[in-house]
């Protein structure tokens, strides 16, 4: 029996580069009296995964806005994801953001 030939959407073209991997941006809002809490809770649940937190650079004296980074390097970041979202849902004062990116350029970009 013969094989049949790749379908569209198996095939992957030599001049089509491979895709970059994703990483995920997630930001919002946490209250300035709650930043030790949130700050424990994002420490607990993240573990020992590599999930970066960065706080937005302004002087609002009432909220921060955080933003979680998930790497591409990190082997299930939906499920880090899910257990931070859940750690800090009391402490997020409106929506998560999230957003996904894969590099275009420099390291990890596709090739």
């Amino acid at each position: 029996m013969t094989a049949s030939p790749p379908t569209r959407a198996q095939a992957h073209p030599p001049d089509r580069p491979a895709a970059a991997p994703v990483e995920l941006y997630v930001y919002y809002r946490v209250h300035s009296d709650d930043l030790a809490a949130a700050l424990a809770a994002f420490e607990q649940a993240r573990g020992d995964q590599p999930v970066r937190l960065l706080q937005r650079h302004d002087n609002d004296p009432v909220f921060q806005t955080w933003m979680e980074i998930y790497g591409p390097a990190l082997p299930d970041a939906a499920d880090a994801e899910r257990r931070i979202a859940a750690a800090l849902g009391a402490f997020a004062q409106g929506p998560r953001h999230r957003e996904a990116f894969a590099a275009v350029a420099g390291p990890g970009a596709a090739r």
